[in-house]
């Protein structure tokens, strides 16, 4: 009775190594019914100059992953794949297309929004397909990311029932992909800003001739006593003499080359109609008093030159940086202006009033021999 019992579990025993052996070779065969897309790098390179490399390939597909589709072989719908994940086949084959040469290339991140195949058998020797691929470029520039252009195409064909150049198909469309945004980056190069990857600061100091009531700061050209064009006295002042002076700055961007060209015009100027003086009080002295105050004006906008200079101006958001500055050197100016009517009581503390000249007049130059 023992021996029939040993027999019976070593007879079950095999039916199950059976049965296992059985099922894992339908798994391994289910494993091998599909096709692989296998995509061979192109030699020579698609670009006889290019400023680009591939940075990264992400796969933002609906199902991302190695899937492809489907396909018809031997009359049969059979899925396809690449051999690994999306992301990391394209980056090779795109890579190899655009290789990094140089530092100051570009470089390129590439999202794949749809890449795939699809085939119906619609009669007996007839398949008809569809490939589609859409990507989307851009970089990163001081960490924040900058979009570019995108791609997005489609064929349809019809084939026979018999083997099918699959690769070819698909690198052609590979590489329209890279050859449209070469031809996008050679004709926007010095035209768009989002490639530019540098700022450069100008400035220029704006006047208008012909301005009637407008005197446009110029070292050569100091104020006169017809230049005062106010009322000549104001109800209740005891001053002698009054000068309006102030400035403002026009800023426009344009890329050039690799840079962004941030331009700031300044306008530093004296308005004749808000300044006056009485006709007792028309002596060099006087004039002179009113003359710093216009001198003055000019060594902020410097300051805010220099400072502007020194700052961090992203081309992302230079705009803010630069209305930040001009708030703070405005502030100045008038916090400047006080302290010199301040110290010199308007011009009538004689030795005060000479140390400011000496001062403020040596700015001025320093500001001009540097020019």
């Amino acid at each position: 009775m023992m021996v029939w019992i040993q027999y019976t579990l070593i007879f079950w025993l095999r039916c199950v190594s059976l049965i296992a052996l059985l099922l894992f070779g339908c798994i391994a065969y289910s494993q091998q019914q599909k096709t692989i897309l296998t995509l061979s790098k192109q030699s020579p390179a698609l670009f006889k100059s290019y400023k680009f490399f591939i940075q990264q390939v992400e796969d933002k597909r609906k199902e991302p992953g190695a899937g492809m589709g489907k396909v018809i072989v031997f009359g049969k719908e059979l899925p396809m794949t690449l051999p690994g994940a999306a992301e990391k086949e394209l980056f090779l084959y795109w890579s190899f297309a655009a290789p990094k040469n140089k530092d100051t290339y570009l470089p390129l991140y590439i999202t794949v929004k749809d890449f795939q195949i699809n085939e119906k058998r619609v009669a007996p020797n007839k398949v008809t397909g569809e490939i589609k691929l859409s990507v989307t470029f851009r970089w990163y520039r001081n960490m924040q990311p900058v979009e570019l252009t995108n791609y997005q195409t489609s064929a349809n064909y019809i084939r026979p029932e018999q083997d099918f150049d699959y690769e070819k198909l698909a690198g052609q469309l590979l590489n329209q992909s890279l050859i449209h945004f070469n031809k996008w980056m050679t004709s926007n190069a010095g035209k768009s800003s989002a490639l530019a990857r540098n700022l450069l600061l100008v400035f220029k100091e704006i006047t208008i001739p012909g301005q009637s009531d407008t005197v446009f700061y110029d070292p050569k050209r100091p104020l006169v006593w017809s230049d005062f064009k106010g009322q000549s006295s104001r109800p209740g002042s005891r001053y002698a003499a009054a000068v309006f002076t102030s400035f403002g700055y026009e800023g426009k961007s344009y890329p050039k080359g690799d840079d962004l060209v941030v331009e700031i015009g300044l306008k530093i100027f004296m308005v004749k109609s808000m300044s006056w003086g009485r006709p007792d009080a028309h002596n060099t002295t006087t004039l002179r008093h009113e003359q710093l105050h216009f001198d003055v004006t000019r060594i902020v906008v410097e300051r805010f030159k220099e400072r502007l200079k020194k700052a961090e101006l992203t081309i992302e958001d230079f705009d803010s940086e630069i209305q930040y500055q001009f708030l703070e050197a405005f502030r100045e100016m008038n916090t400047e202006q006080e302290n010199y009517d301040g110290e010199t009581g308007h011009g009538i503390n004689g030795s005060a009033q000479a140390g400011w000249d000496r001062k403020i007049s040596a700015e001025i130059e320093a500001i001009y021999s540097m020019q």
